[in-house]
């Protein structure tokens, strides 16, 4: 497995380097420390995943996503910063990005990350996906924001809120066909029509529009 690190910081490579062969004895760990560097290390190896720093001294790191997802549309690309704003992760996965990690996150939680968006999964910090029951109205007061659990105002099947409720967990199909009891091809045939109810064509913006929207979730129920 070859992942690329593209920061400007020393210490933060080494550290992530070491830590990365330590999870993946036998990963190919190349450094940039600048985009520009990064870039043609992309072009040149095959890689599995791009961690990309959000300052660099040469490209704006959301910028610099854009550029790498348009030259290489299917590679896995992380957020990797000492930032940790709510806009900026969702500015990110709408820009393409798999996940954004916050450099200030536990060894486990970043061990986490890592394994998630290499299953295909969508990573996000406890910022973006923590708990947003409150919103402050114009007049300054604080409201609750109750949970949904229609389906139908949401514009979907039972089935189709059971599988949007897991998939907002962060998880894979093969896992949400696992907690609902079904086959994971039909997960694929669900996620379909909420993608259209939804106006989205893939996961991340699906969660960008959810979190968003602030919609709440309770918590995911077990199929049959």
């Amino acid at each position: 497995m070859n992942i690329l690190l593209i920061d400007d910081h020393f210490c933060a490579r080494e550290g992530v380097a070491c830590l990365l062969k330590q999870i993946y004895p036998d990963v190919q760990v190349f450094e940039a420390e600048s985009f520009t560097a990064g870039l043609a290390i992309a072009r040149e190896q095959p890689l599995h995943l791009v961690l990309l720093d959000l300052q660099l001294p040469d490209r704006n790191g959301l910028d610099g996503l854009a550029e790498l997802k348009r030259a290489f549309p299917d590679l896995c690309v992380v957020m990797f910063s000492g930032l940790d704003d709510r806009e900026l992760v969702f500015k990110a996965l709408r820009a393409g990005a798999m996940g954004f990690i916050v450099k200030t996150v536990s060894r486990q939680a970043f061990v986490d990350a890592l394994r998630d968006v290499l299953a295909g999964k969508v990573y996000l910090p406890a910022s973006a996906v923590g708990p947003q029951r409150t919103v402050a109205s114009q007049v300054g007061h604080v409201t609750e924001i109750p949970k949904v659990s229609d389906p139908a105002s949401l514009g979907l099947t039972a089935r189709e809120f059971e599988v949007l409720t897991w998939l907002v967990q962060g998880i894979g199909n093969k896992q949400i066909a696992r907690q609902l009891g079904i086959e994971e091809q039909t997960v694929r045939n669900h996620l379909r029509p909420i993608y259209q109810k939804f106006g989205v064509a893939k996961r991340t913006e699906l969660l960008v529009k959810v979190f968003e929207q602030r919609i709440v979730f309770g918590k995911p129920g077990v199929g049959n």
